[in-house]
């Protein structure tokens, strides 16, 4: 039985060499493996940045190229537009424009009609209206009543662009 004994003790010794051995071997290969799973993670958040930043790139381009599309779009228009009114006679050699400004004036209600006469709209004539105001002077007139032989006048303010026709359409240099 003495023999037996150190042959136990010597395979537990060797059991024992053994199994530190095989336990620090694996110790250093789960080291290994944390230290690069530690590194494969940072890895993996900075993939995760430069994915987001990636994609704010991509959509910024996406809505600059809209905004480019829309600009030719409106461009066309408006080349479309100019060409109908070069058609139409609506160059800006063709046509004079007259500032037209009239403040509080008292007039009479023919000058009145006289005048907005002239600024209405016509084939020759565009006008366009800033500021208008037309008012009785008096509290018991009114601005629809009928003219009597001692009718107050009526003040008027008009301001604005009269566009007028300086050429007859399709006749270069031509009068109107």
């Amino acid at each position: 039985m003495r023999a037996s004994r150190p042959s136990l003790l010597l395979r537990l010794r060797e059991s024992r060499r053994t199994s530190l051995t095989v336990f620090g071997v694996s110790l250093g290969a789960l080291l290994v493996a944390a230290v690069w799973f530690t590194s494969a993670r940072s890895d993996l958040a900075e993939a995760y940045g430069l994915v987001g930043s990636r994609q704010q790139a991509l959509a910024a381009a996406n809505q600059r190229m809209q905004e480019a599309q829309l600009r030719v779009k409106l461009a066309d228009g408006a080349g479309e537009l100019l060409a109908r009114a070069e058609g139409e006679g609506l160059v800006e050699q063709a046509w004079g424009e007259r500032l037209i400004n009239v403040g509080q004036a008292p007039l009479t209600r023919q000058e009145v009609n006289d005048l907005l006469a002239g600024v209405a709209r016509s084939e020759g004539r565009i006008f366009g209206a800033e500021a208008f105001e037309l008012s009785v002077t008096r509290a018991d007139e009114g601005l629809f009543d009928m003219p009597g032989q001692r009718t107050p006048p009526l003040l008027l303010t008009l301001r604005g662009t009269l566009l007028f026709r300086t050429q007859v359409p399709g006749i270069a240099g031509g009068a109107p």
